[in-house]
């Protein structure tokens, strides 16, 4: 279990960025069972200005992936934002994700070294009636130190 809190800070010309900042407090959990791992995060957006405008959407991300052999993990995602208030107000927006992810590749293989590479993919498929997109394809690519 963990907390954060981020922000943005609007860049002042909102015809190609934000109005107004945002706070955005986000809870994290997971936990492992072997080689099942389980995770999830909810986070609300606060506006500090043009709340009418921009809404205040909560978002709930939960993730499963089983590691088969050494370096695979395949997973389900399932990503939903919830709007309240703007433009979006009384929506919800859904996602499902099939991906796998190839992780663990170490730079150097002494037991003490973490430093490693970590590659996936998925693509995101809409399971809600309302949706900006449909069938995204996603890339990652994460460096653990």
């Amino acid at each position: 279990m963990s907390v954060s809190l981020g922000g943005t800070i609007p860049t002042g010309s909102y015809t190609n960025g934000s109005a107004a900042g945002t706070i955005t407090p986000t809870f994290y959990g997971g936990e492992g069972f072997r080689r099942l791992d389980v995770q999830s995060t909810v986070g609300v957006a606060l506006p500090t200005g043009f709340t009418a405008k921009l809404g205040r959407p909560l978002t709930w991300n939960s993730a499963a992936q089983y590691k088969v052999g050494k370096i695979f993990w395949p997973e389900i995602e399932n990503n939903a934002t919830y709007f309240h208030g703007g433009p979006h107000a009384g929506k919800t927006q859904d996602f499902v994700t099939p991906g796998l992810m190839l992780s663990r590749f170490k730079f150097e293989h002494y037991a003490s070294n973490r430093l490693s590479l970590t590659f996936g993919a998925g693509e995101q498929i809409a399971v809600s009636r309302y949706h900006g997109y449909n069938h995204g394809l996603i890339f990652t690519t994460r460096l653990a130190f």
